[in-house]
């Protein structure tokens, strides 16, 4: 196991950001193009003790699967996910964020974005914005 995920942070696959600024923003991969195949990739924001960590997003354009199995952006916060967000307009078994804000329950949100071996059509990913 330790030799399969030393392999994928290598090999490009998986990248983890971390961010602690008050405020930012983050895109998928090549934003505002289409986003690569099978890519991995985590931004872990947080603030000073006593925020909360607020985000929404401007463009969402995530490749639909049922209950976002193949390509997502999850929300984490606390030991737990907020979200897990897919598409470009929610269903009735998946989630796009709309004009929703989401806001952590600490002062920590972990952001992953993944996108599996193959997409049907070009998709362009996401843009987002982050506030403590």
């Amino acid at each position: 196991r330790l030799f399969v995920l030393l392999a994928m942070l290598y090999s490009g696959v998986s990248s983890s950001i971390v961010l602690q600024k008050m405020y930012g923003r983050i895109t998928s991969p090549n934003f505002p193009n289409v986003y690569p195949n099978h890519k991995e990739r985590m931004w872990n924001i947080t603030v000073p003790k006593g925020y909360s960590v607020r985000i929404y997003f401007t463009h969402f354009n995530l490749e639909l699967s049922y209950l976002c199995e193949y390509d997502y952006v999850k929300l984490s916060s606390g030991g737990r996910t907020l979200a897990t967000l897919c598409g470009k307009d929610s269903t009735d078994t998946e989630e796009a964020p709309g004009n929703k804000t989401y806001i952590s329950v600490d002062n920590n949100l972990m952001v992953v974005f993944r996108s599996d071996y193959s997409n049907e059509k070009p998709f362009t990913g996401f843009e987002a914005f982050y506030a403590a």
